[in-house]
């Protein structure tokens, strides 16, 4: 007997009763985007290496650790070149905005997507090698109104899955002006101590200090004592920062400063920010986040032009929604339609005609007894179901109260069920 073959480690099957959360998230984050006038864009699962390694960051571990290579290609030149699957999708986008000119296009660009992303994780809650992501960004605004605003679209997002007690996390990491103070003053307090730091952290001091913060074996007290981006802040990106959080005061976000987040990626600049909520034991759970990336489009090839988005990670909602309680909201009344003998023409052609009035219809294809039938449709979860008798007659039978309707008509039925 031949074995099994199971799914990839780090990633796995949604079966069909677990998909009206994903459902429900994923129309909650398409609505979203309509409402904050958001434009879908579709880029490949898969690009050049040379892409996330200059947009990333050669040392960032998305490129350095976690990147699928696809290996086995064939031919030469183009078609040989080291591709990968994507770890995330924005330098992605960028390369699209450059690639076709869309810097012409009237702006700020406000681009969305939905889709999965790949990184070689260790495999835990929440976190898995295939993994679903919501990206909102918007390319071609500089200014702090648009940074409030992305940050409330995310809080909202989480307000409307059902999700509570989430707070977002910000920072300003500041721009080519004033982060060289910074970096300097890192590596002037951490090479001090540098024997206490990971092989990791070490690494990182010499090419890019920053990601030292986010070791999550940094000894806390290092940690404490580490110098603070915001005083090296210059005037402008202080008075950025001032205005996001003006704003969104206004706007009433629940908002913590956090000295220590830098993200994980070389392109940010300015504003970074992240989304968390209390996980089971009380510690702190990230469900998403993004930043600024004002240098990435000329760092990609392309004119300047200053940018900013986010990324949420839908798996990690759904396991926040769960673990906090919040069912989906439920799909709309599943309608079983049966019949007596072969007069499956007749379920087809009333399956049809309730389907044009909207609802959610499941013929029985079988020519089982009327009491299996009913049995299967309570089964698969229907709250309806259409009994067809002789000649023109119908009843409605309500499977959730044992209540029946007899003698109705078709035009009768989707009111019915959608009062």
């Amino acid at each position: 007997m031949s074995r099994n073959i199971a799914a990839p480690r780090g990633t796995r099957d949604l079966l069909p009763e677990e998909t009206s959360a994903w459902s429900h998230v994923e129309s909650v984050a398409r609505d979203l985007a309509r409402r904050y006038a958001f434009d879908r864009i579709e880029i490949p699962l898969f690009e050049r290496v040379e892409l996330f390694a200059r947009g990333l960051g050669e040392s960032s571990d998305a490129v350095e650790k976690e990147m699928f290579r696809v290996s086995g290609a064939q031919g030469s030149g183009e078609e040989a070149a080291p591709w990968a699957l994507r770890p995330e999708p924005t330098a992605g986008i960028v390369r699209a905005f450059i690639e076709h000119g869309m810097h012409v296009r009237p702006g700020p660009l406000r681009l969305t997507l939905i889709g999965p992303m790949f990184r070689y994780d260790r495999p835990q809650a929440g976190r898995y090698r295939q993994f679903s992501q919501w990206d909102v960004e918007v390319i071609g605004d500089a200014g702090p109104a648009v940074d409030a605003e992305l940050i409330e679209l995310g809080h909202r997002f989480y307000a409307e899955v059902g999700l509570t007690d989430v707070v977002a996390r910000i920072n300003s990491i500041g721009d080519a002006e004033c982060r060289p103070r910074y970096r300097q003053a890192l590596v002037d307090h951490f090479a001090a101590h540098e024997d206490r730091l990971s092989l990791d952290s070490r690494r990182r001091l010499r090419i890019n200090p920053l990601r030292v913060l986010d070791d999550k074996d940094l000894p806390p007290e290092l940690a404490a004592d580490a110098p603070r981006g915001m005083d090296h802040l210059c005037d402008a990106c202080r008075e950025h920062f001032d205005a996001i959080r003006a704003l969104l005061d206004v706007l009433g976000v629940r908002y913590e400063l956090d000295h220590r987040l830098v993200r994980g990626l070389d392109y940010y600049t300015r504003t970074a920010f992240e989304f968390y909520v209390a996980g089971r034991e009380g510690q702190q759970q990230a469900l998403g986040g993004g930043g600024r990336y004002d240098g990435l489009v000329e760092l990609l090839g392309g004119r300047p032009a200053p940018g900013i988005g986010f990324g949420i990670g839908l798996d990690r909602t759904i396991l926040a929604m769960e673990e906090q309680g919040v069912a989906p909201a439920p799909r709309g009344e599943l309608v079983a339609v049966l019949g007596m003998g072969d007069d499956h023409d007749r379920r087809l052609q009333i399956a049809g005609t309730l389907r044009q009035a909207g609802l959610a219809v499941r013929p029985d294809g079988s020519s089982r007894k009327l009491g299996k039938q009913l049995e299967s449709a309570s089964k698969a979860g229907a709250r309806w179901a259409v009994i067809i008798g002789d000649g023109d007659a119908m009843a409605l039978k309500d499977l959730a109260t044992g209540g029946q309707r007899d003698a109705v008509s078709i035009e009768e039925i989707a009111p019915i069920v959608s009062g």
